[in-house]
């Protein structure tokens, strides 16, 4: 199995303004093979927690039946990250649109302390996507807590892919952890970070896929929107980049 993340640059709105961007990226991955493709986190209205609640959605919102389309036309899951309606606060959401199915929806279940004030938890949730191989997906500050990478594990994750908004800073340290993730747990790890300014701070992509010893297979420069593209059982990776008129 062939699994994709993708860097993108958000523009700051409404889901609509950014769906055209995204399956251009899902239109690249496919053509390389890519069985699944997730996106950074918020990466459907970018990360401003302030304006979020104004933002969230539904994930049974008719804005995403292109997204369900295109996964049922090209027979490839797409995770993408956007604000769902929780019960006092909205929650940071990765939907997961796969051929034929209903919605997957996975809600950050662990919260940085500046996000406690915009956003509510999500329900208890491995994560998962049960396929061959068995992905676990992670939110950004998720990644730092051992437990949630532990539970991945206990729950037979061999994948481990973390959708985040990080800074130059953010990136060193979630690559550190990453590559630990990697190599204590013999799994292949993977981030899809996103480009811009959001929340104040400039997110500087980077993305990048570490295989079972740790080692940083591939990283995405830190000014394109593109893609990385790993296949699980070689462990080959190749990475493809936007052209710069359509970014």
């Amino acid at each position: 199995m062939k699994i994709a993340v993708a860097q993108s640059r958000p523009i700051i709105g409404p889901v609509e303004r950014n769906l055209a961007g995204h399956l251009s990226l899902i239109d690249v991955a496919v053509r390389y093979g890519a069985l699944l493709v997730v996106f950074p986190e918020l990466s459907l209205t970018g990360y401003e927690p302030r304006i979020a609640a104004s933002l969230a959605r539904m994930p049974d919102d008719q804005c995403f039946a292109c997204l369900q389309t295109t996964a049922d036309q090209s027979g490839v899951s797409i995770a993408v990250g956007v604000p769902t309606l929780g019960h006092r606060l909205p929650r940071i959401s990765t939907l997961l649109f796969r051929p034929m199915s209903e919605i997957q929806v996975y809600s950050k279940q662990f919260l940085h302390a500046d996000e406690e004030p915009f956003f509510e938890p999500g329900p208890t949730s491995d994560g998962m996507i049960h396929a061959n191989p068995c992905v676990a997906l992670a939110i950004c500050y998720e990644l730092s807590v051992p437990m949630h990478a532990q539970r991945a594990i206990e729950s037979g994750a061999t994948v481990y892919i973390a959708s985040v908004a990080k800074t130059d800073r953010g990136v060193d340290e979630a690559c550190q952890r990453l590559s630990k993730i990697a190599r204590e747990y013999s799994i292949v790890a993977m981030m899809a970070n996103c480009l811009g300014l959001l929340d104040g701070a400039e997110c500087v992509g980077r993305s990048s896929v570490w295989n079972r010893n740790g080692f940083r297979l591939m990283q995405l420069e830190p000014a394109s929107e593109g893609i990385v593209v790993l296949d699980y059982q070689t462990e080959n990776v190749v990475a493809a980049t936007l052209p710069a008129n359509s970014q």
